[in-house]
């Protein structure tokens, strides 16, 4: 099986090599020797169930790609310069993987994104909700910093990881084609379907569920500026959706 790869591309003065270097943690990172301009690193994915190989594609232009190339393709990462007026509209050239390319996982990042910044972070969630991408700032203000603190609920002022902790927990968090799950895991999980009667999990639900569990950092961070109700109703969706990915009935979840 071909080794997937993870697109990297910059709109700002971060270089894709250095965004790799920051994620994989390696100094290691080399040009691939078929596309001259092309940076290529494996990566080595181990989560507690299971393991994959994959690359990161670091590229300044774009240049042609074989139909071959585009089909390797499932993530991708932009970074974007939020000290810049045109900071959104210049992603737009990177709309092309978009179309070539079948994304499950596509993030974009900024060193950090607040009220003082020329693109503002409701700029940015507005632009990742209209377009189906996370958005992970590496180096985000403590939440205790953010103006409206004092209007945040317990539930939302909750842990949770940011920067790079957060893109690699986002690219762990995806059904890889070639990932091999841990014995121990396959083993334990048969068990306990067969003890409670039910079937394997569809694999469809599973991406499925993994599309919607790799959008939820950007979902919660989208209701902060909604009134009550929009939220309630926003999030009934999501439970839906939720519900519908797990294989269940939506006629259920009204069931009373």
């Amino acid at each position: 099986m071909k080794i997937p790869g993870i697109i990297v591309v910059s709109s700002s003065n971060t270089k894709p090599k250095s965004l790799i270097k920051l994620i994989t943690k390696s100094q290691e990172i080399k040009e691939a020797s078929e596309n001259p301009g092309l940076i290529k690193h494996p990566w080595y994915i181990e989560t507690k169930y299971y393991t994959a190989e994959v690359n990161f594609l670091g590229l300044e232009n774009d240049f042609p790609r074989s139909d071959d190339f585009n089909n390797q393709i499932e993530a991708l990462i932009i970074h974007m310069d939020t000290n810049k007026d045109a900071g959104l509209e210049d992603l737009s050239k990177w709309d092309i993987f978009d179309k070539d390319c079948s994304l499950e996982v596509k993030i974009l990042v900024s060193n950090y994104c607040n009220s003082t910044t020329k693109i503002t972070k409701s700029k940015a969630l507005e632009w990742c909700l209209e377009h189906g991408f996370e958005f992970i700032e590496l180096y985000p203000l403590p939440s205790n910093s953010y103006e409206d603190e004092d209007n945040m609920s317990e539930d939302e002022s909750f842990e949770e990881k940011g920067g790079v902790e957060r893109i690699i927990e986002a690219l762990q968090s995806h059904t890889w084609p070639n990932l091999v799950m841990k014995e121990k895991d396959k083993t334990k999980k048969s068990s306990e379907k067969k003890l409670q009667g039910e079937d394997p999990f569809p694999v469809e639900d599973l991406d499925e569920f993994a599309k919607l569990f790799a959008q939820i950092h950007t979902i919660k961070d989208s209701l902060g500026g909604m009134a009550t109700s929009e939220r309630k109703q926003y999030a009934e969706q999501m439970v839906t959706a939720f519900w519908k990915a797990i294989g269940g009935d939506e006629e259920e979840l009204f069931d009373v």
